[in-house]
């Protein structure tokens, strides 16, 4: 069977990426195509540098990297473009615009969804990159169009699966993503260094995740402030093994916004580390409340602050926190997205 795989984009190392990387370890001679490419991303070439990679027109326009929200209505037309004749099998990974490629009757199209684009619909109150609201109603109606493509739609979470059903009026099957647990194990924390925690931590608390709104880094920051309490904000360019010991170091992780599965939740919980979420989303699925973290109700400094308050006095245990993260391997990955996709196919 010949198989490809078709991603949004290849631009920033990320939790997405590491979901692909994982489909292709299970297709290794599966193509990727994508929008656009970025070379010069040492961490890209490094994980996907050996895989044929198939780019799109946007990928010779001069500056496209400074040019993403200008060109952002031209990604679906960039996904219609590319030619899958030849195909058993397109599986597409998307938040996005990926799901938009033509397949011909002879070829399934899976779409392992995370989500239906959030600046169009609005999930998590993300906002719609200053694109005005006659393009923005033109790009749902595409959206929905580009929806009925798909032979069959994996949701990578339980919420990924009610936004398919609600937007799309069609139904998915839930493929959990993984997270790395080598990654996590033999990890010194500060925790683990002779005493009862708190107080054997670095003290301080921990947000993660692309700079962008829906994150609601604003509200951990206010909390902290009000608590007097340290906050450090890991956004990017730093190493994997940095994440990890700063990680490490934390009292909790703090998880503000509405995430659609959140893998740094589970990150988090591998280290032994509560979490502290926002009570919506795919987090619901990953914490389990009182046990391996905290649930504040209301997007406030004012919830916020109370959760943060409330965490020394449940005592959580690092090994319910670990072992919660255990069940999200990608070996169960693996299996259960092979069965998944033979069972469609």
């Amino acid at each position: 069977m010949r198989v490809a795989i078709v991603h949004d984009d290849l631009v920033q190392w990320g939790g997405a990426e590491r979901i692909l990387e994982g489909i292709c370890e299970i297709y290794p001679d599966a193509p990727i195509f994508t929008s656009v490419y970025d070379a010069s991303n040492q961490e890209l070439v490094k994980r996907f540098g050996s895989k044929k990679i198939i780019t799109s027109f946007l990928q010779k326009i001069p500056g496209w990297r400074s040019l993403y929200k200008a060109l952002l209505p031209f990604y679906p037309i960039a996904f219609e473009q590319f030619d899958f004749s030849g195909y058993d099998l397109v599986i597409s990974h998307t938040t996005r615009f990926a799901k938009s490629v033509i397949t011909k009757p002879g070829t399934i199209h899976i779409s392992y969804c995370h989500t239906p684009p959030r600046f169009l619909w609005h999930f998590s109150g993300e906002g719609n990159y200053g694109i005005g609201e006659l393009l923005m109603t033109k790009l749902r109606i595409y959206d929905q169009v580009a929806a009925r493509r798909v032979d069959f739609f994996l949701a990578g979470s339980e919420n990924a699966r009610k936004r398919i059903k609600k937007i799309y009026r069609l139904d998915s099957k839930v493929v959990y993503p993984f997270i790395d647990l080598a990654r996590f194990k033999n990890i010194e924390t500060f925790s683990t260094r002779g005493g009862p925690a708190p107080g054997w931590d670095g003290g301080y608390f921990v947000v993660v995740g692309r700079p962008n709104i829906y994150k609601r880094f604003d509200l951990a920051e206010a909390a902290c402030k009000n608590l007097g309490v340290e906050l450090k904000i890991i956004q990017g360019n730093l190493s994997d093994e940095m994440v990890v010991n700063i990680l490490a170091g934390a009292r909790a992780l703090i998880t503000p916004g509405i995430e659609d599965f959140g893998l740094v939740v589970l990150e988090a919980q591998a280290l032994g580390k509560p979490v502290i979420a926002f009570r919506d989303g795919g987090v619901v699925e990953t914490v389990i409340d009182n046990k391996t973290g905290l649930f504040f109700d209301t997007q406030s400094v004012e919830s916020l602050a109370g959760a943060i308050k409330k965490l020394d006095s449940k005592k959580i245990n690092p090994a319910d926190c670990k072992e919660n993260a255990d069940r999200f391997s990608k070996e169960n990955f693996v299996k259960n997205f092979k069965q998944a996709v033979v069972s469609l196919v």
